[in-house]
């Protein structure tokens, strides 16, 4: 990338992150739903709500995993209405439905149970219902939801988006093929339910790509120019703990332990990534997930050791620290633990099944829509350790699809 575009792209991140001291970051506030589920009413009654909205798809409706909270609800004769019409990569069609629905019942709060896809959906009704003048694509970018969303509390089913924890909703807007993220910390919801009882029954493919997105935000928020001391310290545990749980989350899908340590991991990267920013890998996924209805996590395990690869000695130094924190042979250069942790994201990977198909699904007539969808995302945006031209994004797309 040319000198000016560079001083260009740094300055503008530069200055957000001195703008970010001034922003508050607040962090949930955390309910262990498989021990004590109950403190749920005591914050219900805290946030001084009435009746909530609960959000969630048509699986998790039909699967039942509703019912542990509609029964708390009701034993406590709390009126509520369900909303179960999200899907994965949830539109802006969604968003109206549900705020149709949280009008038409009169509910006064949200709250969110399934993976991502729910939680981001959520997020965005809450914060229309705050803003109705403001139609969601007015929201697209950096600090725009405007006023406060409704209170909202989310209980993730998978252990991977971290939106339990993060400031950003990932929406797709099905009329111009487009999937962006709302960034602001007002969508940062106020408490989160960890339960690891909920993610038991998730096959092992959803567990998997989950998992790796977890991945994804740990190393992007990590290696990004950005961080702060404790993006950094969460980017490592998160790093490590999805290292040592992830593939057994797969293998053994009953061990609450492992589940309970993969939520812990997904919410740290959330946590982090949600101060620190995530970097290419997101914006190309989410130009495929826009595109072709890519999921999500699936497009980020894929391209993840791509794009370490294509940052080169930019990124070494970094990605050497995270396989000195996983456990790389001491002796090893910074070159050599970089391109050594590189490897075992491609092996887990393999050991999980995950295949590479997108030469099945990407067009080669579609990638430069594909890039300049994610260059337009990523720059200035994202501080990442190597700027990329578009030239260098179309080589990550011919890598994805050999």
């Amino acid at each position: 990338m040319n000198i000016f575009k560079t001083i260009y792209a740094r300055t503008y991140q530069q200055t957000l992150r001195l703008a970010s001291y001034f922003m508050s970051f607040k962090e949930p506030k955390l309910i262990d739903g498989s021990k004590d589920l109950n403190k749920l009413i005591d914050v219900i009654r805290d946030f001084k709500c009435r009746k909530p909205l609960i959000v969630t798809d048509e699986s998790i409706y039909k699967l039942g995993l509703l019912n542990r909270l509609i029964t708390l609800l009701e034993e406590n004769k709390i009126e509520y209405t369900i909303y179960h019409g999200v899907v994965a990569n949830p539109t802006i069609d969604n968003v109206e439905e549900g705020l149709k629905i949280l009008n038409t019942n009169n509910c006064d709060f949200v709250i969110a149970l399934g993976g991502g896809s729910s939680l981001d959906c959520a997020k965005v009704i809450a914060a229309r219902k705050a803003n109705p003048k403001k139609p969601v694509n007015k929201m697209k970018g950096l600090l725009k939801v405007g006023h406060k969303p409704l209170k909202l509390i989310a209980i993730p089913t998978t252990a991977g988006t971290g939106s339990e924890a993060t400031v950003a909703a990932v929406i797709v807007d099905k009329k111009n093929n487009d999937k962006y993220a709302i960034n602001d910390p007002k969508l940062i919801p106020p408490v989160a339910v960890l339960d690891p009882t909920l993610l038991v029954g998730l096959p092992k493919g959803v567990t998997s790509t989950t998992g790796m997105d977890a991945l994804t935000h740990a190393v992007e928020a990590f290696i990004g120019k950005e961080n702060t001391k404790r993006t950094k310290i969460l980017s490592l545990e998160a790093t490590k703990l999805i290292f040592e749980n992830l593939e057994k989350s797969v293998n053994d899908p009953h061990n609450l332990a492992y589940r309970s340590n993969m939520q812990l991991a997904s919410y740290k990267a959330g946590v982090a990534f949600t101060r620190a920013y995530v970097g290419t890998v997101h914006a190309l996924a989410h130009a495929l997930g826009g595109k072709y209805n890519v999921a999500h996590g699936l497009a980020n395990a894929l391209l993840l050791p791509l794009v370490l690869k294509a940052y080169g000695k930019k990124a070494y130094k970094k990605l050497s620290k995270l396989a000195d924190y996983v456990g790389v042979n001491k002796s090893y250069s910074i070159k050599e633990k970089a391109n050594w942790f590189i490897s075992q994201i491609e092996k887990m990977n393999k050991d999980m099944g995950i295949t590479n198909n997108m030469k099945d699904i990407i067009k080669i007539d579609d990638i430069p829509e594909l890039v300049n969808h994610a260059y337009k995302e990523g720059f200035p945006l994202y501080p990442t350790p190597k700027l990329f031209t578009k030239k260098e994004l179309t080589n990550i797309y011919l890598e994805l699809i050999k």
